[in-house]
């Protein structure tokens, strides 16, 4: 299943009404307050794909996503609509007249074309803050949108929007990768528009006449194409969609992207025009073995056309660790659709996962590879989880981490909502994520007693399962040992980071994690636990 589905239709799956059997009231939708048994109500928006970014101006954090929806917070817990899919596409406070002013991007995909030959495609922008950008009056200083256009499954487009506001509009710059190209113009899905390479309105031309000690490209790759024809090569190269710009540790910035097809691509972008660095040439990367290539970048991950988008790297200063999220899966409530974690010392990799396996390997049987976050779950008298995925994350000024992601129900409709979990670091220096969503609650030492009893455990396995994963039940015992469903061994130690480390010994794995104590769906606060195993599972337990 691929990611692409008609504009339309999730415009009218992103407003569809849900309920929630275990809530007094539920009410969803634009600013709506949602009341879920008898805790604090909080503010829900939907916005797929949401990648996070903070005003320092003003303290704000805005979420840009897929479809234009964009919403905005001040506490990272309730959270206002600026705009719901497709709204104002003629006269977007964002993105002005969305037609025109992504005019360029659009003769090669994502308007009245293809798959949405009746509306928009513009998916997952990420949003960045770039001091070093020169306008042309010489000032310097811009929000950067980084946005996809696409027409089809491989037929796409990755552009740039300049602003001086972070709430637009947002002026267009330039397009800066298309794949879905052909040696012979065929035509491309329910398209009539020509596909060929050397197109007028796609920048190949241009970089050829450029070549590479300009900044261009010196020949055209004959692996773009499949071998023999014409027709694009979705096995090397990628789709051109979910940019996220990322910063190194030397302040050097890239622009990691990429669906399905070939997989994930990275590229070095220039600050001062926020526009990517073309390798020029082919290669390879001397300290991942990852290839380059000339145009599209090195490859991070994927390929063969296995499920991989949503790509998000994050630098943390603490562990001094590049952590790679990707999700798998289709993205549907039953699609499998599910968030992943890598680490590497270096941008370009290789990024490992918990077992020691090379993200650039997974282009077959992708399940395999990756740390899985989280599965289809449901614990008792809660709501059930569906299809967490396309995350972005952030580490705030004071070291706290997030993990943002949209996220589906087990309520029989594709209905979608922003949610976002903190994350804390075990003794392995993995990011583990909490189990409920963030109230700003704080983590701290808690007592043997507070920890030893009963729980619902969730053990979110490494495949790519479309349905809700067994819920089992398991006792933490003062001696040690683990009873009940899962059986093995226990321990908490002292972390100097302010809480308490778990690791949890079973016949499957070592997992290592925290304890918190936190406000579960029913307004309750109750002890949790949250694990990472040296297989890549994550478990996730509630008191």
């Amino acid at each position: 299943m691929k990611k692409l589905i008609a504009c339309l239709m999730i415009a009218v799956l992103g407003m569809t009404a849900v309920s929630c059997g275990n809530s007094e009231a539920v009410k969803m939708g634009e600013g709506k307050t949602v009341v879920e048994g008898t805790h604090k109500q909080i503010k829900r928006v939907s916005v797929h794909d949401p990648s996070i970014i903070k005003d320092e101006k003003t303290g704000t954090y805005y979420v840009f996503g897929s479809h234009l929806a964009t919403a905005k917070s001040t506490d990272l817990v309730n959270w206002t609509q600026i705009l719901r899919d497709y709204q104002n596409t003629g006269n977007n406070p964002i993105y002005g007249n969305l037609a025109e002013n992504f005019a360029e991007s659009f003769l090669w995909a994502g308007h009245l074309d293809g798959d949405c030959s009746r509306g928009f495609a513009v998916w997952a922008p990420d949003v960045f803050w770039n001091e070093e950008y020169e306008w042309e009056d010489g000032s310097k200083g811009a929000y950067l949108l980084y946005y996809s256009a696409s027409s089809t499954w491989r037929r796409s487009c990755i552009g740039m929007a300049a602003s001086k506001s972070i709430e637009g509009p947002y002026e267009y710059v330039d397009t800066l990768i298309y794949s879905g190209i052909t040696a012979d113009g065929t035509t491309d899905g329910r398209s009539k528009r020509n596909t060929k390479w050397d197109n007028d309105y796609l920048n190949f031309n241009e970089l050829l006449q450029l070549g590479k000690a300009n900044g261009g490209i010196d020949e055209i790759n004959e692996k773009w194409f499949k071998s023999g024809g014409s027709e694009y090569n979705t096995d090397y190269v990628p789709n051109a969609i979910d940019p996220t710009i990322v910063t190194g540790r030397d302040g050097a910035l890239y622009m990691v992207y990429g669906s399905w097809s070939g997989g994930l691509f990275i590229l070095e972008v220039d600050p001062a025009t926020g526009l990517v660095k073309y390798p020029g040439v082919d290669g390879v990367d001397e300290t991942s073995g990852n290839y380059i290539d000339r145009y599209y970048g090195l490859h991070l991950a994927g390929g063969n056309h296995q499920s991989g988008e949503g790509a998000y790297i994050i630098y943390d200063k603490e562990t001094d660790y590049y952590y790679l999220y990707e999700t798998y899966g289709g993205l549907t409530r039953e699609g499998g659709y599910n968030m992943r974690l890598f680490r590497s010392e270096n941008i370009y990799g290789p990024y490992v996962d918990a077992a020691g396996r090379n993200s650039a390997d997974n282009g077959v049987n992708n399940y395999v590879y990756g740390i899985k976050l989280l599965a289809n779950y449901q614990f008792a008298d809660q709501r059930g989880y569906c299809a967490a995925g396309h995350n972005s994350a952030m580490i705030d000024e004071d070291g706290n981490r997030y993990l943002i992601f949209h996220q589906r129900f087990n309520e029989g409709t594709e209905y979608h909502e922003v949610r976002i979990r903190q994350q804390f670091l075990n003794e392995d220096n993995w990011p583990v994520l909490a189990v409920y969503e963030n109230r700003n609650e704080l983590i701290e030492h808690y007592k043997d007693s507070d920890v030893v009893g009963s729980y619902e455990l969730i053990m979110h396995g490494v495949s790519n399962a479309t349905k809700l994963t067994k819920t089992l039940k398991v006792e933490l015992n003062s001696d040690g040992q683990i009873t009940g469903d899962v059986t093995g061994t226990w321990s908490k130690t002292d972390s100097q980071r302010g809480y308490d480390y778990i690791t949890v010994t079973t016949d499957k794995a070592t997992y290592k994690g925290f304890f918190f104590m936190q406000t579960n769906d029913n307004g309750k606060k109750v002890m949790t636990f949250s694990a990472i195993g040296n297989n890549n599972e994550s478990i996730t337990a509630t008191k």
